[in-house]
């Protein structure tokens, strides 16, 4: 009986694959329809509600006004706001052609109308802002707007904030006598001070349960069938869950596949060599291979060679576009500096350039790090390590930084003398400066640093602990990643950029070294740098 000829390699992949693939690819699109049918409504009132309350931080009342901001959006794209006053009358916005305009108001309700989405919102104007000379007690500036969460201020009242003549506690009182609220009725929220065109000021927040104004209403309207489109969330679902698909699918085709790809070893070998490495300018050389492993050998070094590419494109985009942006940045803070030097300038268009010029620098200090970054990506291995002193150098940041310090943190150092170790200079003193900045910046106002420099046999730690805020665990993996920031307002005030943590990071790994975080909210965190001893 003449054998039957086998099929080949291709056919068993081809036939094997298509059909598994083929069953799950089916099951896996009729489960995300129904769930992109069932997540529609979700996505578009997630979507309304945020610009709803966006829009809420933009209406306040002054002296006794009520003040719709110019900033405040009757229209997002295609969500509509419209703004009613307690009895029901319409004070801003309108509807969009078609939708129902007889619709009750009711507090938080998420409903469908007539083919509109609709979400209400009440505003109760119960929190208070005044800006107070620290000096003469004077009120200069003071608003209501909508309650919202808040933490009772639990500081001292009794502090004095610098160049200042009145205490907190002052300040409050002045605020609350100008109010004229039961004393009863208020909680603080918080009290800080700073300085403002060469004045101190402080700012007093306070929630009371008495109204300053009448509630009003916001109500929101969207379209349903432009909310979310069906096939903008079969793309999201589908980037989750196709890795699962091929997940299965290459445990089955391992199972089908397993003794006909034998030959394929070699190549698996040779390839996870070169991918150890960390060197794209490695190929893979089976020349003399089975012809098809060869021939997918080729595929390989194609491949490797395109990622080489693209990833020194990469680079060099990052540091041609940051050597770019430095030219018109500084012109705009000369402009800026020439504007604020002149003596016919007014109150506002000072103010204006004051703002401009903050983002200008912030601009500037960003691209300085991008530049740097790149300039540690395309020179690594090259660093100019010398054996230097480290606790001469951590010694020597720490006075610079408290000299700077305006807050009233304890600095405590506790740094092994004559510990040395092969560095760059430079770089390990921008990453000890970012570690020690960001304790300060992220620090309790009047608490304590903690600096240690340890040296063992086989390692050296170094280590920052501050008494701030602390990190939640959810965050600590995440902000060693370019540009991520756990607050994100909070981080851009302070002109974080999202760049200083992982620059550390680069810098220790350049070293040979390593970094972790332990903290706690409430509690403080501590940043560590390990190196290993090179014997």
């Amino acid at each position: 009986m003449k054998r039957k000829k086998g099929s080949s390699i291709s056919s068993k992949l081809n036939i094997g694959y298509t059909v598994l693939v083929g069953f799950i690819s089916l099951g896996l699109v009729l489960s995300l329809v129904t769930v992109a049918r069932m997540s529609e409504t979700s996505e578009a009132q997630q979507n309304l509600i945020r610009s709803v309350e966006r829009n809420i931080d933009e209406i306040e009342v002054e002296n006794g006004l009520l003040d719709i901001e110019s900033d405040f959006a009757y229209r997002n794209e295609d969500i509509y706001a419209i703004v009613y006053s307690a009895d029901g009358q319409i004070l801003g916005g309108e509807y969009p052609e078609g939708a129902r305009t007889d619709i009750p108001l009711e507090a938080e309700r998420f409903d469908k109308f007539d083919g509109y989405y609709v979400y209400d919102t009440k505003v109760e104007f119960t929190k208070y802002d005044y800006k107070i000379n620290g000096e003469s007690g004077e009120i200069i500036s003071s608003e209501v707007e909508g309650a919202d969460y808040y933490t009772p201020f639990d500081g001292n009242l009794d502090f004095y904030g610098d160049d200042c003549d009145i205490s907190c506690g002052e300040a409050f009182d002045i605020a609350v006598s100008k109010s004229g609220l039961d004393r009863s009725s208020i909680d603080i929220i918080n009290v800080k001070n700073y300085e403002y065109n060469d004045e101190p000021i402080y700012e007093v927040e306070f929630y009371s349960t008495e109204k300053a104004y009448d509630d009003i209403w916001v109500r929101g309207v969207v379209r349903s069938d432009g909310a979310q489109g069906i096939w903008t969330v079969l793309a999201r679902l589908a980037a989750v869950l196709l890795p699962l698909l091929m997940l299965v699918c290459s445990l089955a085709g391992r199972f089908i596949t397993k003794r006909a790809l034998e030959p394929m070893r070699l190549l698996s070998d040779a390839v996870e060599k070169t991918h150890s490495g960390k060197d794209l300018t490695k190929r893979v050389d089976l020349a003399d291979g089975d012809p098809l492993v060869s021939a997918l050998a080729d595929k390989f070094n194609e491949m490797f060679s395109r990622l080489q590419r693209s990833f020194e494109s990469e680079r060099q985009f990052s540091g041609d576009v940051s050597h770019e942006l430095r030219t018109p940045t500084a012109v705009i803070l000369a402009e800026c500096e020439y504007q604020l030097s002149r003596d016919d300038l007014n109150e506002e268009d000072r103010e204006g350039f004051e703002d401009i010029q903050k983002q200008a620098e912030s601009m500037k200090k960003l691209i300085s790090q991008l530049l740097e970054m790149t300039k540690m990506e395309q020179s690594e291995g090259q660093a100019a390590f010398e054996k230097e002193d480290l606790s001469t150098l951590i010694n020597a940041v720490c006075d610079d930084n408290e000299l700077l310090d305006r807050r009233g943190i304890t600095l405590t150092r506790e740094i092994d003398e004559g510990v040395s170790m092969d560095m760059d200079v430079m770089l390990m003193t921008r990453l000890f400066s970012n570690l020690l900045s960001n304790a300060y910046r992220y620090g309790r106002s009047g608490g304590s640093i903690a600096v240690r420099l340890k040296k063992t046999d086989e390692k050296i730690i170094l280590s920052v602990s501050d008494d701030g805020e602390g990190i939640a665990k959810e965050h600590i993996d995440k902000i060693w990643n370019r540009f991520y920031r756990v607050d994100k307002s909070r981080s851009r005030e302070e002109g974080c950029s999202g760049l200083g943590l992982p620059m550390v990071k680069q810098i220790a790994q350049l070293h040979g070294g390593e970094v972790y975080l332990e903290s706690e909210l409430g509690k403080g965190s501590t940043f560590s740098v390990e190196f290993r001893i090179k014997k």
